[in-house]
């Protein structure tokens, strides 16, 4: 599935496209910038790790959820290929760290006016595909430290992508 995000900042100089795609123990995901790069802070890739606190600086965010439970998990990837998984009981509670997966692969690319970001992670033990709603959403951190906001569906106010009516129900693929 294929998605524009939105700033939250009406910014303009980047377009970022999204594609999200579940089936069973493995899910997909591909954020593109294209635009204005030199605008924005991409960390250099490093090491793929486990990390906390990565939306501090550029983030790239995945929410998957069930219409009939408060639970929901949250995907952090960081350009540096730093990332996390994370469970969460209920809205906004402290965030427990998902174990018993697999090291994802994490792939980017950039030139100019274009970076992706490919990130791709199996489960043992979780069904992705079982997830209804979805959120993408991503925090490019500028070169002036400024932090900018990028969904779905901009709310006003504070950002919040872990709000559910920034959510999208997903369309099974067959």
């Amino acid at each position: 599935m294929k998605k524009i995000l939105k700033s939250y900042n009406a910014l303009s100089n980047v377009k970022i496209s999204t594609f999200f795609q579940a089936y069973q123990k493995k899910l997909q995901l591909t954020f593109t910038l294209e635009g204005d790069l030199n605008a924005y802070l991409l960390p250099k890739e490093e090491k793929i790790l486990r990390a906390n606190e990565l939306w501090k600086a550029t983030c790239f965010e995945l929410f998957l959820a069930d219409t009939e439970s408060k639970e929901y998990y949250e995907l952090n990837i960081s350009s540096s290929l730093a990332w996390n998984f994370y469970f969460l009981k209920e809205y906004r509670v402290k965030p427990e760290e998902v174990k018993n997966l697999l090291i994802p692969k994490i792939k980017s690319f950039r030139n100019k006016d274009k970076y992706e970001i490919i990130f791709e992670l199996e489960s043992a033990e979780i069904d992705f595909e079982k997830f209804e709603l979805f959120n993408l959403a991503t925090i490019l951190l500028t070169v002036k430290k400024e932090r900018t906001f990028w969904s779905f569906i901009p709310q006003s106010g504070v950002p919040d992508f872990h709000n559910r009516r920034g959510f999208l129900k997903r369309k099974k693929e067959s």
